[in-house]
């Protein structure tokens, strides 16, 4: 990101308003407001101010609103991601609390249904080969297809009342492809974040699947961002509307409010109650934009975060028409957002947007991983039955080895058989020599006594 970014926002008092990250406490921006109020367009136009800026983004789009910015438009449903997928330096233990209590928060199950999800999880890792959960993954863990926890999960030995209704509430997790074709990840989150890149999760069966999708995706992009390390400029924005969905304690997304900053990466949250928002994450907001609430209750709230009286958002009725508090400022403003039906640029990104083309970049790169992944197993198996070969090969070696061993054995015993007959053959020779010299000593004498 470019240290001079400048979002135009709209106008107030007839002045033009501009978002300067850079001036703000934190890059974060937090948007809310009732249905049909503006704030679905306020993020349109920030969109397009980050696209005209050349800003690397990631939208998550749970209604297919936002399309027509994509560089890359990521149809994820045609990809692969394992949701216990454990990335370099994670430990397997920290993974099966992580995502056990993600699931949790997104189907609304009970604290003993949580755990029986944490101990399925760990009884998986067990299953693909895993000694020790506590240990950091260094490359070397290689994860069964996630269709095997659902055989561990549904063969769970705790009975109780909780786990038919566990069962039939995660069930819907077990009818998609993007979790049950997956031995891995198909996803290359470098290729997401090198563009502004709209991932698209209508599809999805229900909303709990869309969050679970979304919280996964953006769990892999904190770790990414943990190995890229810091940055001091801020070079990608993270932008969630229906942020509702993912707002729980230990969520990825309170995670990146925190976090971000220091990896250079900005949020953009959106949702129709301000409720949904916690007062930490409020205050971790940079800028807040607040649009018509007619609820008293969510009146009340906005009026303490941006200190002016509530009656101030329930008479708001023009859409679009708000008020904004920048962290830069003591006093919050009033705000016509500018449409981006409005701004000249938008006409010619519709008239330019082509949906197979942004698509097939995204696609382009699942079949070169596709590829790759090909190429690496049929190195696998090419491997393996090198491998199948050489030891067949040692075997017939270790086979000819103990018959060289044998042969010499007897050579050796025939050698050593050989010295002995030798030997007694000497002995017997000597004996002969003997003899010899006893016979001729008595044929002496006896030619002596002839003579006399």
């Amino acid at each position: 990101m470019t240290k001079e970014l400048s979002v135009y926002l709209g106008t107030s008092n007839k002045n033009k308003v501009f978002w300067n990250p850079k001036q703000e406490k934190n890059p974060h921006l937090i948007t809310v407001g009732g249905s049909g109020s503006g704030k679905t367009e306020t993020l349109k136009a920030i969109m397009l101010e980050l696209k005209k800026s050349k800003i690397n983004s990631i939208i998550l789009d749970f209604h297919n609103d936002f399309k027509v910015f994509a560089d890359n438009l990521v149809q994820i449903d045609k990809a692969t991601l394992h949701p216990l997928e454990v990335q370099i330096n994670e430990k397997p233990l920290d993974v099966c609390y992580k995502v056990s209590k993600m699931i949790a928060s997104v189907f609304s199950l009970g604290d003993v249904q949580e755990a029986i999800i944490r101990e399925a999880i760990k009884a998986f890792y067990l299953k693909s080969g895993i000694k020790d959960i506590k240990k950091a993954n260094n490359g070397d863990i290689e994860l069964l297809p996630f269709s095997f926890f659902r055989d561990i999960i549904f063969d769970t030995p705790i009975k109780n009342q909780g786990v038919p209704k566990l069962l039939a509430k995660i069930s819907v997790l077990f009818d998609v492809d993007l979790f049950m074709e997956a031995d891995g990840t198909s996803l290359s989150l470098d290729t997401i974040i090198k563009n502004l890149s709209v991932i698209e999760l209508l599809d999805f069966p229900t909303d709990e699947v869309k969050a679970l999708v979304a919280d996964l995706l953006l769990k892999k992009l904190v770790n990414f961002l943990y190995i890229k390390g810091k940055c001091e400029d801020y070079w990608l924005y993270i932008i969630i509307d229906e942020a509702h969905r993912m707002m729980y304690p230990g969520s990825p997304v309170e995670l990146l409010l925190r976090e971000s900053r220091k990896y250079g990466v900005g949020i953009i949250l959106a949702s129709q109650r301000p409720t949904d928002f916690s007062e930490t994450i409020l205050a971790n907001a940079g800028t807040i934009i607040a649009f018509q609430e007619s609820l008293d209750k969510d009146a009340v709230f906005l009026s303490k975060q941006l200190r002016i009286p509530k009656v101030n958002f329930q008479k708001l009725k023009t859409a679009g028409l708000g008020y904004y508090l920048f962290s830069s400022k003591d006093e919050t403003e009033q705000i016509q957002i500018t449409p981006v039906k409005d701004r000249k640029e938008y006409k010619e990104i519709v008239k330019n947007f082509d949906e197979e083309e942004r698509a097939d970049y995204f696609n382009k790169e699942l079949r070169r991983i596709k590829k790759e992944k090909d190429k690496y197993k049929a190195l696998e198996v090419s491997n393996q039955d090198q491998e199948n070969e050489i030891k067949k090969l040692e075997k017939e070696i270790s086979k000819l080895n103990a018959e060289i061993e044998r042969k010499e054995y007897s050579i050796k015993k025939t050698e050593a058989e050989s010295k002995e007959k030798q030997k007694e053959i000497i002995k017997l020779s000597h004996e002969n020599d003997k003899l010899d010299e006893k016979l001729g000593m008595r044929d002496k004498k006896i030619e002596k006594l002839e003579k006399k």
